[in-house]
């Protein structure tokens, strides 16, 4: 029986019911879509009843005009095997009811904007001789077994990566110095050009030379050529690399343009697309993920980025990642970190903070803590008070929490804050932060509650900031754990994903050489490209069949090693909605 509370509460709803007409309240989409913009597929000609010379395209024109109505056409698709359809501008809400009702029209999806990749955190070395580099840039491929395969002579010769990304710099000296054949990049396209952002017209060209600096990270890591300065080489040095740009220098990148790549670079036989891009939209029916995922059933390998948004929790798949066949890939942190240290005046142990290269802060200072209180939840959220002395002679401690970083750092500087630590409050691994334009960096919470206990302490300590000789590299406490960012599935309508796991916190790679030629980069767009370079590996070991096309993501899901929660003996293992099937181990793969 109904308790009366039920009864009153329906009782309200109806007469809430009654009082507004709920048809009336239009639907309004926070989705990053082109407005007005749709992906139309259409049935094949054999599926219309007519003549063969009667195309799908032809016939929907037809359709649309003779019932009135108004429509752009932006782009046709003619990929019998894979996608064949158009992307429309539908003027209003009945011309995309008309569009519905054309009989061949199998389905009407609106165009999704992706955003530009963007690694979680970003470290540059400054040249071969720099301390500061990690004294083992091959942990990767000891995590994974990717050494057994190079000791035994596999390098993924042979076998072609198309990486649709930013483009790559194919005239950096790793990349192979040129581009075309005979060169690493082999072949490629650029889609977009330079000027593209998304909201404009792509004006494509054949040169997909990269201005960003993504795409030629993870070139690298797919398959980059021995550098001995910086003891550095891709997961399948002896891949042959397609660059096919989807990017211009700044903006996001269509479905429109992202489907034209995955078909071109399908059309153009490479072995394994690797696409490190995606967005939250979580449906295997969404349209990059269905052509991603036929191609992956026509016999490739397709490896995509599972996303980095792990803050959000479970069912938030990344699409073109939730294709029912690809591979999708989350991201494990490397063993090693790499750390910068201050030094204090008492001598105590030096104090860790999270950053490749010294943070630029001269002389001893003494501290400043904005809060007292090292429970606060929003340490410097607001305006500093105007007790604040002028900071700009201390280094200034903020409690993270909250707000932004930037709005922390912003609201010290205004009291002339030059040099500042931003104290975790959660023990946990360092991470990369969002500091714009600010001196700042992470430090541990025992570290910040330790510098507020001696500023309230009234102690007198001083630090200082060692320019040469303070870096060091440790065994990172979050090593072979998920990466926290690392996106949770499954998808909306619970298929598996992620599918496996690769290393991709803290990852040393190629970068274009206008930026320093390499960098330090974390992300799951940097555990895809290991995936896509130790599936080279596979294919060079096992032949390049259909069979082995198909069986990849399965060989790779039963070989992988589940990846524990911490590295405390009585933690359970992490999720398989974050870790998928586990770490890859392309040497039992």
């Amino acid at each position: 029986m109904r308790s009366a509370a039920t009864l009153l509460a329906l009782g309200s709803i109806s007469a809430v019911s009654a009082a507004v007409d709920l048809s009336s309240i239009k639907h309004v989409s926070s989705a990053n879509v082109v407005p007005g913009a749709y992906m139309v597929e259409l049935d094949k000609p054999n599926a219309l009843g007519r003549r063969s010379v009667v195309t799908p395209h032809s016939a929907l024109y037809r359709s649309l005009n003779g019932r009135g109505a108004s429509w752009d056409l932006r782009k046709e698709y003619h990929a019998d095997d894979i996608f064949v359809g158009v992307s429309l501008n539908i003027k209003s809400d009945e011309d995309l009811k008309t569009l519905a009702q054309v009989p061949h029209v199998k389905s009407i999806k609106p165009v999704f904007l992706h955003p530009r990749p963007e690694p979680v955190s970003f470290y540059q070395p400054t040249g071969k001789n720099d301390p500061k580099l990690p004294p083992d840039t091959f942990s990767t491929h000891v995590m994974t077994g990717v050494n057994k395969l190079h000791a035994e002579g596999y390098t993924g010769k042979g076998v072609n990566v198309a990486v649709i990304d930013t483009g790559i710099d194919y005239l950096h000296p790793a990349l192979g110095g040129g581009f075309g054949k005979g060169f690493k990049v082999s072949h490629g396209y650029d889609f977009v050009g330079d000027a593209y952002t998304g909201a404009n017209t792509p004006v494509p060209d054949n040169d997909p030379m990269d201005c960003g600096g993504h795409g030629s990270h993870v070139a690298g890591i797919v398959g980059a050529n021995l550098d001995a300065n910086y003891n550095f080489t891709g997961a399948a040095p002896g891949a042959l690399l397609g660059a096919y740009r989807v990017f211009g220098c700044d903006g996001s990148v269509s479905d429109e343009v992202l489907i034209d790549a995955l078909i071109r670079a399908y059309k153009d036989g490479n072995d394994i697309l690797s696409l490190s891009i995606g967005g939250p939209q979580g449906w295997t029916s969404a349209a990059t993920a269905v052509v991603a995922s036929r191609i992956a059933a026509k016999g490739r390998i397709v490896s995509i980025a599972a996303g980095n948004e792990g803050e959000f929790g479970s069912w938030y798949a990344s699409s073109p990642g939730s294709g029912a066949d690809v591979v999708s890939v989350a991201s494990v942190e490397n063993t090693n970190t790499l750390v910068q240290t201050i030094t204090l005046s008492n001598g105590h142990e030096p104090i860790a903070y999270n950053s490749f290269l010294p943070l630029k802060v001269n002389g001893t200072l003494p501290i400043y803590a904005t809060s007292a209180n090292t429970t606060v939840a929003d340490d410097a959220c607001n305006p500093l008070p105007d007790t604040t002395p002028d900071l700009s002679g201390y280094v200034t401690v903020i409690r993270r929490g909250t707000c932004s970083f930037v709005t922390k750092l912003a609201n010290a500087a205004a009291k002339g804050a030059k040099a500042m630590l931003i104290y975790d409050n959660k023990d946990e691994a360092f991470s990369g932060i969002e500091v714009g334009n600010y001196t700042a960096a992470l430090i541990s919470q025992a570290d910040g509650k330790y510098l507020v206990g001696e500023f309230v302490a009234k102690s007198g300590l001083k630090v200082t900031f060692p320019q040469t000789g303070g870096s060091k590299n440790i065994d990172s406490p979050q090593g072979g754990l998920m990466s926290s960012f690392s996106t949770f599935g499954p998808t909306n309508d619970m298929f598996f994903k992620p599918s496996v796991a690769a290393p991709g916190g803290n990852i040393l790679s190629t970068y274009p050489r206008a930026k320093g030629s390499y960098a330090i980069l974390s992300g799951t767009s940097m555990a895809t490209p290991f995936l896509s370079g130790s599936a080279a590996l596979l294919l060079e070991a096992l032949g390049k069949s259909k069979t082995n096309y198909h069986n990849a993501r399965a060989r790779f899901q039963t070989t992988s090693s589940a990846v524990p929660y911490s590295h405390t003996d009585a933690d359970p293992l992490q999720t398989l909605a974050q870790q998928g099937s586990g770490l890859i181990n392309a040497y039992k793969a």
